[in-house]
């Protein structure tokens, strides 16, 4: 078996995403069309999915640092696997909710061993590999999404069995070319990690990564059902996530260029893609035609290939190689929570107010973001600085 390279990751991310691509976008309609339950129901089921899904990015890092990479992404995938099985030969109800969730903990703890692995590679540069996995996750969702609606409009069983064999490549590739690059700890070594203290500006960090997904799902949720009352096709709502998938295969690239060899753009990357965010929200108040959320849409999408790759490189820098399980699975969870109660806390918004008070809310919680991560990153500077104590 080799080690796990950075090759080996990007292609996992990108098998691993393509799989759950078929799923996700169709998973309310199926739910609501196919199996006749209404939209709070399955709301539920969705919101029951991201927990079980936080759940394993937890445990995906914690079983990390304990038993090693190889071993926890081995154990996870089979765990993701054994419920598509479950899936294939049955998704009516109860059997759907029962399963779903337990496919979403498979795959949000193989996930967490990705950037965990990836955060102990130092023969490449952290903000371009973590760049290149965002990419690799991209291209495999712009191929599922588009994949997924064709083949789920042939028989819904085949959306299941596509899932199950690029898991199953993924599963392959992760047997054989994911060992681990450190000996996972003794005993002892874990007794010391339980009682390491947290590092305060990974939770600062974390605590802006949910402040942004919390208006980042805004997009993905909300403001679908808000371009349907303007009578605007879910055609082309769907159009505007191949346009993000797009941008972000072109754009990603050229990132990398820059990062590599510009230390300048690492450190206005962030701030810059927040700004971007606000610019985005910006673009859509009192929108009415079709072409405002493209424009959004696109901003949006050039500040997401800033942000979201650069945040789990910055905290793998400031953080020891031997914790990297808890600490990007503490990213890991808190992108999943707030991509889970995103979208119920700005349903309430619209509900309450309108759709532009939602967008004014959005802008406030990334300004409010912007404090939160200066504050963060000046603590993990410090913190590289000082000796992490037990």
């Amino acid at each position: 078996m080799k080690k796990v390279s950075a090759k080996t990751l990007i292609f996992g991310a990108f098998l691993e995403s393509v799989g759950s691509s078929f799923i996700w976008p169709i998973n309310t309609i199926f739910i609501h069309d196919y199996l006749h339950k209404s939209l709070a129901v399955a709301g539920m089921v969705l919101f029951f999915n991201s927990i079980l899904t936080f759940a394993g990015n937890f445990m995906g890092g914690k079983l990390f640092d304990r038993w090693g990479g190889h071993k926890t992404v081995i154990v996870s995938t089979a765990i993701g696997l054994l419920a598509l099985v479950g899936l294939i030969f049955n998704h009516s109800w109860p059997a759907y909710p029962i399963l779903l969730p337990i496919l979403g903990f498979g795959v949000g703890s193989a996930f967490t061993v990705i950037n965990s692995f990836a955060a102990q590679i130092d023969e490449v540069d952290r903000y371009k590999l973590f760049n290149a996995i965002y990419v690799g996750t991209n291209l495999g969702n712009a191929i599922g999404t588009a994949l997924g609606g064709y083949i789920a409009g042939i028989q819904m069983t085949l959306v299941f069995v596509a899932n199950f064999f690029f898991l199953t490549l993924f599963f392959l590739i992760a047997i054989f070319w994911y060992n681990n690059r450190e000996a996972p700890k003794a005993k002892s070594e874990r007794i010391k990690v339980e009682k390491t203290k947290l590092h305060p500006g990974v939770g600062l960090m974390a605590l802006f990564l949910g402040a942004s997904w919390f208006s980042y799902s805004q997009w993905s949720s909300n403001i679908s059902a808000h371009l349907t009352n303007l009578g605007i096709p879910v055609s082309k709502y769907s159009l505007l996530w191949t346009i993000n998938a797009v941008v972000i295969v072109i754009v990603l690239p050229v990132i990398n260029r820059l990062v590599e060899n510009k230390e300048w753009f690492k450190r206005i990357q962030i701030p810059l893609g927040v700004i971007l965010f606000i610019v985005a929200f910006a673009a859509i108040i009192n929108a009415k035609t079709y072409i405002y959320f493209v424009i959004g849409m696109v901003v949006l999408t050039l500040g997401e290939t800033l942000v979201y790759p650069g945040i789990p490189a910055m905290v793998s820098e400031s953080t020891p190689k031997q914790e990297a399980g808890r600490y990007q699975s503490l990213l890991s969870m808190s992108s999943t929570f707030a991509r889970a109660i995103g979208p119920l806390l700005g349903g309430l918004v619209v509900e309450n107010s309108s759709y532009n008070s939602l967008y004014f809310v959005a802008i406030f919680v990334l300004v409010v973001s912007l404090f939160i991560l200066r504050v963060g990153h000046r603590e993990l500077l410090n913190g590289q600085k000082n000796t992490f104590k037990a």
